[in-house]
């Protein structure tokens, strides 16, 4: 029953809704038609008021082309008399006079008795409205006048001028009746529609077809004249096709609500008992017996519903045998993790987030142990009313992260709490229980750090100590070493300068003293360079790291190509190309990245005269900048070029300690680039030298 009953009440609602639907398209309808013939009659309207306002307005156009005739000025002559009678020939006129300045009518055209005419000329028509209207100047069209034949006449005036003055007015005699003149403009109305012309004094001087009963109408006025123009439609035309397509849309309503009943009616009959089949498989779902089976009608439908329906029903009975066996593992598994959450050596909480605190559910024994409570005393306390130290800024922090875990975030923070043995430092870590649910449940990780930070602490300590011995030292060794470069510098002023001449002349000895002396000041010049080499590794290893900035390439190196090329004459160093003027990443060491690859191009060089070639380029694709150095020295087998840059190795042949190449190598590392050396040709080695691009 509750079937049929909504059944009924579904096939009403559409019913209902149709109606409702069709009634107001038929409203719509209907306001659109109302519209559109309203429209079509202004539309009318206006095009014969504008039709209407062109044809009087060549009319004034014509007589006022023919003022300019100047026979028209020589009154009661003949030549006025046939220049009137020229005008009336070739024009739509039907008749015409003259009327002089004065008054006096001097002249007339028309289909008058000759009697007539003798009593018209020499008349005074001076308080005519057309004659004086044009005698001021203006062409003018007369109210439409009803003559006895029941025609409608007006007369055109406009002036006659002779040497710039108004002599008289050559008026017109329009008949409007007999030229079918506003018949034609009522030709253009649509059917159904009906043309009024009505003069400036309100008299309606024209009818077209009469209609019974008036639903549209519009008016418009006609400029030249002020005459109105009103256009009317009959509504009852509009109204009959209304009501035919009412009684079609009725009939419409009736044949889909009666199709809809029948139809409905059979599947409802023809579906019944099948649907009575479904419920009872659903009541013994509802009863959980699942596993159920239902036999429907043979129809393809109902076949796809049973076979959907039984696979649901062995569906839910394997679901329910998975949840059980689910439950088993979940049981198995909270076994496992309260074995665990005992048996991790760290104090861990369990913890509920309110508005009111952080308030304790569970604790492990480490806990116990490492806080002094017992869990059974705690459970259900504030977490931080027992173990935050009584420091306001402490419990700040505390409330802090207690609302940053309300967020839900995954927390990592060193903090302070009171233990049983006094306040030592934590690494604390907290994690919602649930992350896909409510994070009001959460697991707090206390990871005792104390004595790594006391380590810590001494490392730092020892580190600011060799800062202070490295600058130390390395200022006495700057200081002596200064000393014996100016010694060495006094005592070269007692040789001769070195060439071919002043060696001829020296003794052995002298020869020799000379060479030892020139290999104190080198070597008193690369002490020099390797406190340097060794105040920068200093810096890179004692000091906390910066996040690489952007350097200027461009001014980096070439402020060290200059300085290489003042600092020594024995060497040749020129750059190839332009250098590319971009940043790159790097920190105020860079300079002895390249420093150190410069001076190693001459130092290790074997030749008289160094030659050191730089170049630079930019890979756009890997957002790289690349600058050589080559040199034509001896060059570094391919089995030392990769240990070359370890701390302590040495170039060929050479007494230095090897640290600037491992400077090159940490601070380049340090960068994010790269660094190797390849052969150069014919002979030599080049450093390269890979930076990225600064973002």
């Amino acid at each position: 029953m509750r079937i049929k009953r909504a059944f009924l009440l579904s096939v009403l609602l559409v019913a209902v809704v149709l109606a409702g639907a069709v009634f107001v398209g038929f409203q719509e309808y209907k306001g659109t038609l109302y519209a559109q013939e309203q429209t079509e009659v202004e539309r009318s309207a206006e095009f014969v008021g504008s039709s209407l306002d062109r044809q009087l307005a060549a009319l004034e156009r014509t007589v006022a082309v023919a003022a300019d005739n100047p026979d028209l000025a020589r009154h009661g002559s003949a030549a006025q008399r046939r220049a009137l009678a020229r005008f009336r020939n070739r024009s739509d006129f039907s008749g015409a006079s003259v009327i002089a300045a004065n008054g006096t009518m001097t002249n007339i055209v028309s289909d008058v008795s000759p009697e007539t005419r003798r009593e018209l000329i020499g008349s005074d028509f001076g308080d005519r409205t057309y004659f004086r209207r044009a005698l001021a100047g203006e062409t003018y069209i007369s109210d439409p006048v009803e003559a006895d034949s029941g025609n409608y006449i007006i007369t055109v005036s406009t002036p006659i001028t002779r040497d710039g003055r108004v002599v008289g007015t050559l008026n017109a005699a329009f008949h409007l009746s007999e030229h079918a003149f506003f018949s034609s403009f009522a030709s253009t109305l649509d059917d159904g529609q009906q043309l009024t012309m009505y003069a400036q004094r309100g008299e309606a001087i024209y009818t077209s077809s009469p209609i019974e009963t008036v639903g549209f109408a519009h008016n418009v006025t006609v400029s030249q004249t002020g005459w109105t123009v009103s256009v009317r439609e009959n509504r009852a035309d509009v109204e009959s096709t209304i009501r035919t397509v009412t009684v079609l849309q009725a009939a419409s309503i009736v044949a889909v609500l009666a199709v809809l009943f029948g139809f409905g009616l059979w599947i409802y009959r023809s579906n019944i008992q099948q649907i009575e089949r479904l419920l009872a498989g659903f009541e013994a779902l509802e009863a959980e017996r699942y596993g159920s089976e239902i036999s429907l009608d043979d129809a393809e439908e109902w076949q796809q519903i049973e076979r959907s329906f039984n696979r649901v029903s062995r569906a839910i009975e394997q679901s329910r045998a998975e949840s059980r066996a689910r439950e088993r593992a979940l049981r198995r598994e909270r076994d496992r993790f309260e074995a665990l959450f005992e048996g991790v050596p760290e104090p861990i909480v369990s913890v509920e987030l309110t508005d009111d605190g952080t308030y304790l559910r569970d604790v492990n024994a480490a806990f116990e142990e490492t806080f002094g409570y017992d869990a059974e005393a705690v459970i259900g306390r504030d977490v931080n009313d027992l173990i935050v130290p009584d420091d306001d800024e402490i419990g700040a922090e505390a409330a802090r992260i207690d609302e940053r875990a309300a967020e839900g975030e995954q927390l990592t923070r060193e903090v302070r709490r009171r233990t049983e043995d006094g306040v030592r430092d934590f690494l604390f870590r907290s994690a919602p229980i649930n992350p896909e649910g409510s994070v009001s449940r959460q697991f707090g990780v206390y990871i005792d750090i104390t004595d790594r930070k006391e380590y810590e602490k001494r490392l730092r300590k020892q580190r600011d100590n060799l800062d202070v011995l490295n600058q130390v030292v390395r200022h006495d060794i700057r200081n002596d070493l200064q000393l014996v470069t100016a010694y060495a510098d006094f005592l070269a002023e007692s040789f001769p300068d070195a060439d071919a001449d002043a060696d001829a002349e020296m003794d052995e000895t002298t020869r020799q003293n000379r060479q030892y002396l020139e290999k104190i000041r080198e070597s008193a010049s690369h002490a020099v360079e390797l406190t340097e080499t060794a105040r920068n590794i200093a810096d890179l290893l004692l000091t906390d790291a910066d996040e690489p900035r952007p350097v200027a390439l461009r001014t980096v190196l070439s402020g060290e190509i200059e300085k290489l090329r003042s600092a020594t004459t024995d060497a040749a160093v020129s750059v190839e190309g332009s250098l590319p003027d971009v940043s790159v990443r790097g920190d105020d060491l860079l300079s002895s990245v390249f420093g150190n690859l410069l001076s190693n191009a001459v130092q290790h060089n074997d030749e008289d005269v160094a030659e050191v070639v730089v170049s630079a380029t930019v890979d756009d694709g890997d957002a790289v900048a690349r600058v050589r150095i080559a040199d034509n020295g001896p060059g570094v087998p391919d089995s030392r070029k990769e240990a070359i840059f370890g701390k302590g190795e040495k170039g060929l042949e050479s007494s230095g300690t090897g640290l600037g190449l491992y400077l090159v190598q940490s601070l380049v590392d340090a960068y994010g680039g790269a660094v190797w050396v390849e052969d150069n040709e014919p002979e030599g080695a080049v450093f390269v030298v890979e930076l990225p691009l600064a973002e």
